[in-house]
């Protein structure tokens, strides 16, 4: 082969890695590939797109897509033909591609891939990351057959009894709802997290993201049996069981959610801090809400903001695929927030006063609620500068504090004054408390605010942010 043709050849061969145009048809062709050396399903579909990202407050505009059915193992070489015309000076363009498996999210592109920019053209080289819903993880030793769903009805001090429903995931997610039993105005609680089985003897261990964990020992018949805080048995006549139910009988759990959240393939996910799930968003109840505060803040396509909402996980049918899929549905929007979600403490180890999330648990020796549609009441004493931040479950709160050694004095605190249906009676006494705090006590996970004679005024638990 002469030196003239080998150029040429080459030539050719960038040339088709990039683009090229002819008659006002013009061709984008690269390739795409993801590091986890795993096998897609039989089935999996390969898309790439050329979008026109221009307006941060509109979705995207398609320009052209290709399409690989099934979509085979990677490398995944693409070709994305549009027409040469569509293409507006100024405007800003990218490629995304995805893998789908029966209408389930598979794997991404999670950065900007811009293309189409006036700068010299090279070889596009995606890289996809895996998300929720890909190959299923093996189930912990011990625990067969998931999803499982489990019942039992546990002591209750102050209640007939409370009904506990577990729901154990796969992918060792689980989602907890217990009921108070006999009380006409307690309301459901639920709680998401992650599980983890093992130990010896093992261990079933529920973790909401906060230090207080759920102990449970695994039974020959299957049942769960609970534990008490140091993983013992608990000496007790009662019923400290849940027995397995015959078939997965999964509920929609009912919750503030917290996550990193972004909007991908025209569809919005959003991986839950307490779980690490990426589940897709369903385009129903306050999503619209949602939508809106992340295109005011997104400054480049695929973005993730931590958000909050109030929401809950429903089985809803995919955009693909037959079957269903767990979808987070966003029933209030509450805020788009900087920062990622927080790693859950150590339960081992005191936590800080400083730069700490402090969960408020309880106001002199009652109990404080989370008043419907509120956030729970805490608080955040930050660094530098040592400024306070929080909520009292309504309304935010904010100021400044003095801490030497023990002491602890709150200064010039200031809240916002929305009313709210619940809750205010409670919020007042917060602010009440706060301002008579002289003192400050950690044990573990667990802060105490006192007053000059020493007296705890209020009791607040390091948690991470869910």
């Amino acid at each position: 082969m002469s030196r003239i043709h080998r150029v040429s050849q080459a030539l050719v061969t960038a040339a088709a890695l990039a683009f090229c145009s002819l008659a006002g048809a013009a061709t984008l062709s690269g390739s795409a590939s993801y590091r986890e050396r795993i096998a897609l399903p039989p089935g999996a579909v390969f898309e790439a797109t050329l979008e026109d990202v221009s307006r941060a407050d509109a979705p995207s505009t398609v320009l052209g897509r290709a399409k690989i059915d099934p979509a085979g193992a990677p490398p995944f070489r693409f070709s994305i033909d549009y027409d040469e015309a569509a293409v507006v000076p100024g405007h800003r363009y990218t490629v995304r591609a995805t893998v789908r498996h029966e209408g389930k999210l598979l794997f991404t592109t999670d950065r900007h891939y811009p293309v189409l920019d006036g700068k010299p053209a090279t070889p596009l080289e995606l890289l996809l990351r895996k998300v929720g819903g890909g190959a299923v993880p093996k189930p912990a030793a011990g625990i067969a057959g998931l999803p499982a769903s489990f019942e039992g009805t546990l002591p209750c001090a102050d209640c007939e009894g409370t009904r506990w429903h577990l729901d154990l995931l796969a992918d060792q997610s689980y989602r907890l709802r217990i009921e108070y039993l006999g009380k006409a105005d307690a309301k459901p609680f639920d709680q998401i997290g992650k599980w983890t089985y093992r130990g010896k003897p093992a261990v079933l261990r529920l973790n909401s993201g906060s230090s207080d964990v759920e102990l449970f020992t695994l039974t020959a018949d299957g049942a769960l049996t609970k534990l008490d805080r140091q993983g013992k048995p608990i000496a007790s006549t009662l019923n400290y069981t849940l027995k397995r139910l015959p078939a997965y009988t999964p509920f929609e759990p009912r919750l503030v959610l917290t996550g990193m959240y972004r909007y991908l393939a025209d569809a919005g996910v959003i991986e839950l801090c307490s779980t690490g799930q990426t589940l897709p968003v369903a385009t129903e109840g306050d999503n619209a809400a949602l939508e809106r505060a992340y295109s005011a803040a997104r400054r480049e396509p695929g973005t993730a903001y931590l958000v909050s909402i109030e929401g809950r996980i429903a089985e809803r049918a995919p955009m693909e695929g037959s079957g269903t899929r767990s979808t987070v549905v966003v029933d209030r929007f509450i805020e788009l927030m900087p920062g990622r979600c927080a790693a859950a403490p150590d339960p081992a180890a005191p936590a800080t006063l400083k730069d700490t999330y402090w969960k408020l648990e309880l106001l002199g020796d009652t109990p404080v609620q989370v008043a419907d549609k509120q956030r729970e009441a805490h608080l955040v004493m930050h660094g530098e500068p040592s400024r306070v931040a929080g909520s009292g479950g309504c309304n935010r709160l904010m100021g400044g504090y003095v801490v030497k050694g023990n002491t602890l004095r709150f200064d010039k605190l200031a809240s916002t004054m929305m009313a709210c249906a619940g809750g205010m009676e409670q919020e007042l006494r917060f602010m009440a408390a706060l301002n008579k705090v002289t003192a400050w006590r950690i044990e573990g996970q667990q802060l105490s605010l006192l007053d000059a004679d020493g007296k705890p005024l209020a009791r607040l638990r390091a948690v991470a942010l869910r």
